[in-house]
């Protein structure tokens, strides 16, 4: 009674298949003709309480015959517990891995477009330079033609602004003086006289 009463559930997983075996054949659960003598509406007329034992023992038989094949299965099921647990933390490390990984990507992606776009807006400006030194350079040429004719309209220009003073005053004396003259006496008056003075 007592040992039945501190019964606890570690012991009911550790019922010895030899236990099971003394009460399995005949003694117990079955007769040697195979009826059961150890049957509980039988136990029930000498007493409750052996009709609550008799149900107990074959509770105990059956769920050791069924321990057997669940047993394996929970430890099978631990073990691929287990290796699941690990296959997810494989799995959330490389997703985090992967994560990194992207935004790494991404950082250096970005960086590339930047440098992409500051590359393109050089080139463009590299290009529009070339293309006013091109314009540059055939202004230049072009005008290199005219150089001769424009130094020597330079010096030109510079006689005739050191003269300007006396080609005023030979116009005006010319206008003032020598309307009423013929043209040879107009010429004379000019290059003789007003000249002459001028210079």
């Amino acid at each position: 009674m007592k040992d039945l009463l501190q019964f606890s559930q570690d012991e009911k997983d550790n019922i010895s298949p030899e236990t099971i075996e003394l009460m399995e054949p005949y003694l117990y659960l079955h007769a040697p003709d195979g009826s059961a003598i150890f049957d509980p509406l039988v136990a029930a007329t000498a007493s409750a309480a052996l009709k609550g034992l008799c149900t107990w023992a074959a509770a105990m038989s059956d769920y050791h015959k069924q321990s057997k094949i669940v047993r394996p299965k929970l430890r099978l099921l631990e073990i691929k517990s287990t290796q699941l647990k690990e296959a997810q933390d494989d799995l959330a490390s490389a997703e985090k891995e992967l994560e990194e990984v992207q935004a790494l990507q991404a950082r250096l992606k970005a960086k590339y477009d930047g440098q992409m776009a500051e590359k393109n807006a050089l080139q463009e400006k590299a290009n529009k330079t070339k293309k006013k030194m091109e314009q540059a350079n055939r202004l230049i040429n072009s005008l290199g033609d005219n150089k001769e004719r424009w130094v020597k309209n330079a010096a030109e220009f510079k006689s005739l602004k050191q003269r300007l003073a006396g080609d005023v005053a030979k116009a005006c004396a010319f206008v003032s003086y020598c309307g009423p003259f013929n043209s040879e006496f107009r010429a004379k008056l000019l290059d003789e006289y007003f000249h002459t003075d001028l210079v």
